[in-house]
């Protein structure tokens, strides 16, 4: 049997022994081929954004407060001047936390706006 596909069958082998003992596929299959109603557009996906950017901040924020030190002294500039220098990817992680907190500003009012415009507050009977 050729290399590449003695691989192709092993990752077959691993993925299936995986589904085997977690019966995930049954969850990625309800997740991935649900059926979505009529009228549904790209503004619908402005709440998950929304949580994606939250989680991002609470993620991100939890990661910086490992590192900073709340001093009046100068202790907290050398905190963020140590963050921004000396810890691994910690330029990237500051990054992160400034952009997605305008970022979630902006989705937040995105999303207030078409809960608005939509008037998806509203009560429907079905």
């Amino acid at each position: 049997m050729p290399p590449l596909e003695a691989a192709k069958e092993a990752g077959i082998t691993a993925v299936d022994w995986v589904d085997e003992r977690t019966s995930l596929s049954g969850a990625t299959r309800w997740i991935l081929f649900r059926k979505i109603p009529r009228g549904t557009n790209w503004f619908y996906t402005l709440g998950s954004a929304t949580l994606f950017a939250f989680l991002s901040q609470a993620v991100t924020g939890v990661f910086l407060a490992m590192f900073y030190r709340p001093d009046a002294s100068g202790g907290a500039y050398e905190s963020i001047r140590h963050v921004t220098n000396d810890v691994f990817l910690g330029q990237f992680v500051r990054g992160m936390h400034k952009w997605g907190s305008s970022v979630m500003v902006i989705l937040v009012f995105l999303h207030m706006g078409r809960t608005f415009f939509f008037g998806a507050y509203k009560y429907r009977a079905s």
